[in-house]
């Protein structure tokens, strides 16, 4: 792959965008915000890949993987005015049915082609499947990490902003009731990530974003989550109880252990 090739990625995808305009302000307000989560994933994808890959084909790839991952939001909303996949499609898989219909990738060689139409397939996926060659593999884990490092950030500034100029689809529709699910924050104590399946509200919704931290891979990312204050950050908008500050120190301690290049397997 070359700057060439990601220069035409990046005119098609603004093209690509432009269709998605909306004279409704809450509308315009979703689409702008997965134009801004684009741009920022970029920037997180390649940090990591630069502090992980020694050759510039690799970044260019990791950058192109950033620029298209969620190219399926697009259409998913223009459809279903959600995104929201388990009441409307999966924007992993839409994403990479789009890149094929339109023959985005054309130019590139087949491998390459392969690695980045099953990264965004799978960026979104609960686990990577198991049957992805080494190399994808890689790409996989490193869009998953600067996926979620964008969406902490996106939530924390949705949470500070007034109810009614939030982009709408963004908690997709759980009610902001009191309280949280005692499920997952246990997913904490034990150390694994949450499933969407379980929340029941947007207090549950920032639990799960925290049990995201269990799903990072690479000591470059867990060194931006700790830059970043995340973890201090969303916990600001949780209750201000005993076990929200236990699991919040929980948290602490496993992000500082990992940026130091600690094993997950020896915590």
């Amino acid at each position: 792959m070359t700057e060439a090739d990601l220069a035409q990625f990046k005119n098609w995808f603004s093209e690509f965008t432009c269709r998605y305009r909306y004279d409704d302000i809450n509308d315009q307000r979703n689409i702008t915000l997965k134009e801004r989560h684009t741009k920022n994933v970029c920037a997180n994808m390649l940090e990591i890949a630069r502090a992980h890959f020694s050759n510039s084909n690799d970044i260019l790839l990791a950058e192109a993987i950033a620029l298209f991952h969620d190219t399926g939001r697009f259409p998913q909303y223009d459809k279903y005015r959600t995104f929201k996949d388990a009441a409307s499609v999966n924007h992993g898989l839409l994403g990479a049915q789009t890149l094929l219909q339109e023959q985005v990738l054309a130019r590139l060689p087949e491998e390459e082609r392969q690695l980045i139409i099953q990264s965004v397939k799978y960026h979104n996926a609960y686990k990577i499947p198991a049957n992805q060659t080494a190399k994808t593999n890689d790409f996989l884990r490193m869009i998953r990490d600067a996926d979620k490092l964008d969406i902490w950030d996106v939530f924390i500034e949705l949470f500070s902003l007034p109810e009614d100029q939030r982009a709408s689809a963004a908690t997709l529709g759980f009610p902001d009731t009191d309280g949280c699910s005692d499920g997952l924050t246990q997913c904490i104590h034990d150390k694994k990530m949450g499933n969407l399946k379980d929340v029941r509200s947007v207090n549950d919704y920032k639990i799960l974003l925290l049990t995201w931290i269990f799903d990072i891979n690479y000591e470059k990312s867990f060194l931006l989550i700790e830059d970043r204050s995340y973890i201090a950050r969303i916990s600001e908008y949780l209750p201000q109880n005993d076990d929200i500050r236990q699991i919040t120190a929980e948290l602490a301690v496993y992000v500082s252990k990992m940026a130091a290049g600690c094993s997950a397997l020896s915590l």
